[in-house]
């Protein structure tokens, strides 16, 4: 071979290791330009069953079809978790229970580059109001066989869900339920009282947030004169 072969040759080489030398830097350049995706999403915060039933969320890369997504519901993975044409992924998150809930996101690109997002909510329960019982201004120094009355009204925002007893004795070993109308009103009557009466009285309502109320009555019942004539004399007679 000539020298002329050789310088040929030579120059040959050079040219294609200036070619293979450019696209290698040429793909460097173009991963370092390839940034790791990004992620946003909703942050419900705290509130109401029902007011919110899922949670989206946004990725954005050079390349969203290759990004594996990975969604973590309080620390479970939900399967088949893949972004739509517009890098969103949709959270439902109807079946939670009330309480605070945690969802993170990994987002990975085809470089391994990953981006975290992660957000916590609470669900709770809409306030249903107090349980009281409201009593009327009836008497309760009553003459000795007389009736008594006992009336008022139960309140509470939900009527339907109450559950209103008495008792004159031990209400948590012997109890009835107080007859009420749709909207809490009560009216009972003790005939002919001869001694003193104690009556309480309890109500616990609500669907998922319970309260409860309970009052005590008591009722004097006040000896006729003639009846405490009647006993002295019944005394002497006795002596």
């Amino acid at each position: 071979m000539d020298k002329e072969q050789v310088r040929s040759l030579t120059l040959a080489f050079l040219m294609i290791g200036s070619v293979m030398l450019g696209l290698f830097f040429l793909g460097v350049e173009t991963d370092v330009s390839d940034q790791p995706p990004t992620i946003t999403g909703e942050e419900p915060g705290d509130f109401l069953v029902g007011e919110v039933t899922s949670i989206t969320v946004s990725v954005n890369d050079e390349s969203l079809d290759d990004i594996y997504l990975e969604v973590s519901l309080n620390n479970a993975k939900l399967p088949d978790t893949y972004l739509d044409e517009n890098g969103q992924y949709v959270v439902d998150i109807t079946g939670l229970n009330t309480g605070t809930h945690s969802l993170s996101i990994l987002a990975r690109d085809y470089l391994n580059q990953e981006t975290n997002w992660e957000t916590e909510f609470t669900i709770s329960y809409p306030e249903e109001g107090v349980t009281e019982i409201i009593l009327d201004n009836f008497a309760t120094t009553i003459e000795h066989g007389s009736d008594a009355i006992l009336s008022g009204n139960l309140s509470h925002t939900s009527i339907e869900t109450c559950e209103f007893v008495w008792s004159d004795s031990d209400i948590e070993q012997e109890q009835l339920n107080v007859p009420m109308d749709d909207d809490g009103l009560f009216s009972m009557v003790f005939s002919e009282l001869n001694e003193n009466l104690t009556i309480t009285m309890e109500a616990n309502c609500g669907e998922n947030i319970f309260s409860k109320d309970k009052v005590t009555i008591n009722y004097i019942v006040e000896k006729q004169q003639n009846d405490n004539e009647n006993s002295t004399n019944e005394d002497n007679n006795t002596v």
